[in-house]
C-alpha cells in the first residue's frame, strides 16, 4: 500500500512538473528550459568542433546574415522566446553542413560557406535550420522520445541534470528528423528566405550542387542534411512550393536578391578569408573535423 502511494505521489509530481514546464509554450519543455538545453548542447558541440572567434569579421558576417532571416522568422516564432539566435562558425573546410540546436543555437561550417556560389544558397540552408527552431522540432523530438520521468529528471531544478547535456547531445546527434519535420522546415525556410528578400530558389540551387558533388564522388559526397538528403523528390517539392506560393513574382536567377543582405562582407570576401585562414579560432574549442552523424534537430 505504501509503495503504491509513493508511486502515485511520484506520478502526480511528474505531471505537476510537466504542467510547469509546459507553461507558455504549448509543450512539455518551456522556452526557458529549451534555452538551457541548447546552452548545454552548445558546450558539448564546442568540445568537438573548432569555432571561429566570436569577434572575428567572419563570425560577424554569419551573425548579420542570420539577423535578417531572424526578423523574417518572427511570423512563425518570436526569437525573444529563446533569447534570440546564437550563431557560430565551425572552422572546418571539409565539413559541408549547417545545423541548429534547441534554443536557437545555430552553426554553419566554413566548408559550406566555401561551397556556396551565392548568399541565397546559404540563406536557403539557414532558413531551413531556423525553421527547425521556430517549429520546435528538436524539443518535440525530445518530448516524444524520452519517457516522462526521464525527461523530468533531466530538466528538473535551476539547470540541467549533471549528465543531461551529454545525453541530450548524443540523442540529437544520432536522431534523424521525420520526413514531416524536414518538409515543414523546408516550407518555413523558403518563406523565411523569401520574406528576408532572398530568392528562395537558392535552396534548390544548393540541393542541386550537393547532388552534383555526390555524383562526382561516386555517391559518397559531403554530408549535408543527411537525415533527409537532397533527393530529386525533395527538390521537386521545394520547387513546386515556391511556384505555388509566389508564381511569376519569383523567377530563378532574376528576382529578389542573391547577394548578402545586412553584412559588411560580401560572400566572396568571406570565402577569401576562409581560404587564407584569415580568422582566429576560439581557445578551448575542439579539434575534431568529423561531421555529426546526422543533422542536429
Amino acid at each position: 500500500m505504501r509503495r503504491g502511494l509513493v508511486s502515485s505521489v511520484a506520478s502526480w509530481m511528474t505531471l505537476a512538473l510537466f504542467a510547469v514546464l509546459a507553461t507558455g509554450c504549448g509543450g512539455l519543455i518551456s522556452n526557458t528550459k529549451e534555452v538551457e538545453i541548447g546552452r548545454g548542447v552548445d558546450v558539448e558541440i564546442e568540445k568537438q568542433y573548432r569555432m571561429v572567434e566570436g569577434n572575428d569579421p567572419l563570425t560577424k558576417w554569419a551573425r548579420d546574415l542570420v539577423a535578417v532571416l531572424a526578423t523574417a522568422s518572427t511570423q512563425f516564432r518570436d526569437p525573444a522566446d529563446f533569447e534570440g539566435y546564437k550563431v557560430e562558425v565551425i572552422a572546418d573546410d571539409t565539413l559541408v553542413n549547417a545545423f541548429a540546436a534547441p534554443g536557437g543555437y545555430t552553426y554553419i561550417s566554413t566548408g559550406l560557406i566555401l561551397q556556396a556560389k551565392t548568399c541565397a544558397e546559404i540563406t536557403g540552408v539557414l532558413g531551413h535550420e531556423l525553421g527547425h527552431v521556430t517549429q520546435r522540432h528538436g524539443v518535440r523530438s525530445l518530448e516524444t522520445a524520452m519517457a516522462g520521468e526521464e525527461l523530468s529528471r533531466m530538466v528538473l531544478g535551476e539547470g540541467l541534470a549533471a549528465d543531461a547535456a551529454q545525453t541530450i547531445w548524443a540523442f540529437l546527434n544520432s536522431t534523424k528528423f521525420s520526413q514531416e519535420h524536414e518538409t515543414e522546415a523546408d516550407e518555413v525556410g523558403v518563406q523565411i528566405a523569401h520574406d528576408a528578400g532572398y530568392n528562395p530558389f537558392g535552396l534548390v540551387d544548393f540541393f542541386r550542387k550537393i547532388q552534383a558533388m555526390e555524383k562526382d564522388a561516386g555517391g559518397t559526397g559531403p554530408q549535408f542534411l543527411s537525415s533527409h538528403p537532397a533527393t530529386k523528390e525533395r527538390i521537386g517539392a521545394v520547387t513546386k512550393q515556391i511556384t505555388d506560393a509566389y508564381g511569376n513574382t519569383v523567377v530563378a536567377g532574376k528576382t529578389q536578391t542573391y547577394e548578402c543582405r545586412g553584412t559588411d562582407l560580401t560572400l566572396a570576401q568571406a570565402q577569401d578569408r576562409i581560404r587564407k585562414k584569415d580568422y582566429g579560432v576560439r581557445a578551448g574549442t575542439g579539434t575534431s573535423s568529423a561531421p555529426p552523424r546526422s543533422e542536429v534537430p
